[in-house]
């Protein structure tokens, strides 16, 4: 009895272990702002002092500020040609160009069909997807035209945070995490711990919680751990299967290493 015991201990331990995915450090970068943002397709990295966008492209820094607009709530890099601000309080997104000069400004209280919304990252076509606080509703909303192309049925549970590509978008939510893909369908749910963050690039997701790391890889069905060695972080971001993290005025690259997918 004691050696079947100990035969399914070693099986469980390995399964657990076949199940951690290793990550490889690359480099650290210094880096001295109070909020990092992330870094885009051009190993460009971004960041937010003082309420200020900044780039830092090597030597060339750029940045842009509206203060009049109230806190910079979230940037979305996924376009470095057409980056999206948004800003909560005013309920306004801004588009700003690769020297983060403004390209366009959308104020959601002023235009025809007004909304409250909560989120706004970048879709495809000249969209963005929002959440339409008032609906309570995910839309893909077409800023050339001031409508919704689409909308998913009513969310009822509230929204902590939302990432999106131009297909599909994530919706964080107590202890779940819902997808959507760009024609409004929902695509499915998983079961992820309190205090969970999240970073989205390809399908791949990287989240953390207080006291670990999990990854999510495309089409698997469940969360798996990551294995990184900090833990207490500032902000992190997924780009392509690089995990970067920010500690102590210093950008960690990681490798994620995923060769047994």
């Amino acid at each position: 009895m004691k050696i079947y015991t100990f035969i399914i201990f070693i099986l469980i331990t390995l399964q657990v272990k076949s199940q951690e995915i290793t990550t490889s450090l690359v480099e650290k970068t210094p880096f001295n702002l109070e909020q990092f943002v992330g870094v885009d397709k051009f190993n460009n990295f971004y960041g937010i002092k003082n309420n200020t966008l900044y780039k830092l492209e090597g030597a060339k820094h750029y940045q842009f500020a509206d203060l009049q607009l109230g806190e910079l709530t979230s940037v979305d890099l996924l376009n470095p040609l057409k980056i999206t601000l948004f800003y909560k309080n005013t309920n306004t997104v801004v588009f700003v160009d690769n020297r983060l000069n403004e390209i366009n400004r959308i104020n959601f209280t002023t235009i025809s069909n007004f909304r409250n919304i909560a989120f706004a990252t970048t879709g495809k076509d000249k969209s963005l997807w929002i959440y339409n606080i008032d609906e309570q509703q995910l839309e893909l909303f077409n800023y050339h035209t001031s409508k919704a192309i689409l909308h998913t049925q009513p969310i009822s549970n509230e929204l902590l945070s939302q990432k999106s590509n131009y297909n599909f978008c994530w919706l964080l939510q107590q202890e779940k995490l819902e997808y959507y893909n760009s024609y409004g369908s929902f695509m499915g749910s998983y079961k992820v711990p309190k205090n969970f963050k999240f970073s989205e690039h390809n399908h791949l997701i990287v989240g953390k919680t207080d006291e670990k790391w999990l990854i999510l890889r495309k089409n698997h069905s469940s969360f798996e751990t990551l294995s990184v060695s900090q833990n207490a972080v500032k902000d992190f971001y997924l780009n392509n299967e690089n995990l970067y993290i920010y500690v102590d005025n210093l950008i960690y690259q990681y490798q994620l290493n995923l060769s047994n997918e």
